[in-house]
């Protein structure tokens, strides 16, 4: 990489990078494909794209796949209970993690070790040996075929509050003191000072929250009875299962689905990145 006599910098590949920059090109077209046909095929008739080879003539673009799969599926009151889910779900994940990170790492007290080592596994417990007791929660507590149903067992993740707790860590204990010094209770030093310094991690954490509960999909399957009360995934689910369902319908609903996903990836990608390498890094 050289400067030029303008001050832009140009990028010159070596010999040695050639590798790397085919394995991410190859990458970028795994990923990259996929999503390319999907948008495409769900905006033009079946069959198109394999008749045209790579891009369907524009004239040709329709929205009747949209129309078709939002009228198949309750998808307006699906997306509705999705957008619910994970703004309550984010929510509650980022205030719960934030004071289990701050009890770990500023104040002193007996056994904080040892309740870090019992959140980091909780990582390892695998997601299916909770059904039943969560089931079985959220029932008794009559919330089922409900929103809360979905949120309830999701209200804390120990991966966020690992994320969390590496953020703070990173962060001057001078800091802190400061803030306790200027008068700060526990919950204004939390929200006023440390979440505000370590701002792109917690924005990691959101970002990952939100992700992970915007593809949720067996334990709303589960947990709801109505096709109103279902979030996208499921109702999605239901759309690719139905026999009269053309591809092109497929590939709309599919679209419409993967739209804040991508929102969400594109917009976050740094803080993603930047975060999960320095967390598993510390």
């Amino acid at each position: 990489m050289a400067a030029t006599a303008r001050g832009v910098r140009r990028f010159r590949f070596a010999p040695a990078d050639i590798p790397r920059f085919a394995a991410l090109v190859v990458l970028a077209l795994m990923i990259g494909l996929p999503l390319y046909v999907t948008f495409v095929t769900a905006f033009f008739p079946d069959g198109a794209l394999a008749a045209s080879g790579f891009l369907p003539p524009l004239g040709r673009v329709t929205f009747d796949n949209i129309v078709t799969a939002v009228e198949a599926i309750p998808l307006g009151s699906q997306y509705g209970v999705s957008v619910a889910v994970v703004v309550l779900q984010t929510t509650a994940q980022l205030v719960t993690s934030a004071l289990a990170a701050y009890a770990l790492v500023f104040p002193s007290w007996r056994g904080r070790a040892l309740a870090f080592a019992l959140v980091i596994a909780t990582l390892a417990v695998p997601g299916e040996s909770l059904v039943i007791p969560n089931y079985e929660l959220v029932t008794s507590m009559g919330l089922r075929d409900t929103v809360l149903g979905i949120v309830v067992p999701y209200l804390a993740a120990g991966y966020t509050i690992f994320l969390l707790r590496q953020a703070f860590a990173q962060l001057p204990r001078e800091l802190w003191e400061a803030a306790r010094l200027d008068g700060c209770g526990d919950l204004r030093a939390l929200f006023l000072v440390v979440m505000p310094a370590a701002r792109s991690y917690v924005t990691t954490a959101a970002l990952w929250s939100a992700l992970s509960a915007w593809n949720g999909f067996f334990w709303p399957l589960l947990i709801t009875d109505s096709p109103g009360n279902r979030t996208v995934q499921v109702g999605l689910a239901q759309l690719v299962s139905g026999e009269s369902m053309s591809p092109a319908v497929i590939s709309a609903g599919t679209a419409l689905v993967l739209i804040p996903t991508v929102v969400l990836v594109v917009v976050g990608q740094r803080f993603l990145l930047s975060g999960l390498v320095t967390a598993a890094l510390r």
